[in-house]
């Protein structure tokens, strides 16, 4: 993690909900209907989006509120959706892409498993970011 917190790094933030979303679906689909504790990466991720919410002046109405509000609004949701502009380079991902799929009751993508092992890198230098840019269908091969 970055040592200034307001310096984040939204691509580690992304891999540290994501490798929490994991196991919180798991026990969703087990049965559970809000398992705490959290796993500790999902606590630590979304500690850090409320953080960058916050220095990048998204209105607190338009913040999840909670992990749960996450899971079943945020993380369906296309990143490029998000209320709070990531800082990523174009060519990570894709328009439309997303944690959680809502067709199949939250299952994590594919992207949410390949950012959870680490394995979602940028292949160019910063530039463009996911808040302005076309589909790339590529991105995510």
């Amino acid at each position: 993690m970055a040592g200034d917190p307001t310096k984040l790094d939204d691509l580690e933030m992304l891999s540290l909900i994501a490798h929490g979303l994991i196991p919180f679906m798991e026990r969703v689909t087990a049965g559970e209907k809000d398992p705490f504790p959290y796993p500790d990466a999902l606590l630590r991720g979304f500690n850090q989006l409320i953080l960058t919410c916050a220095l990048r002046d998204v209105p607190r109405a338009e913040r999840p509120t909670s992990i749960p509000a996450f899971v079943t609004t945020w993380a369906i949701l296309p990143l490029t959706e998000w209320a709070v502009k990531l800082d990523i380079p174009a060519d990570v991902f894709i328009t439309g892409d997303h944690l959680l799929d809502r067709d199949y009751d939250g299952k994590p993508t594919a992207l949410c498993r390949k950012l959870s092992r680490g394995e979602v890198m940028p292949r160019t230098a910063k530039g463009a970011t996911i808040a302005n840019r076309t589909a790339n269908p590529k991105a995510i091969a």
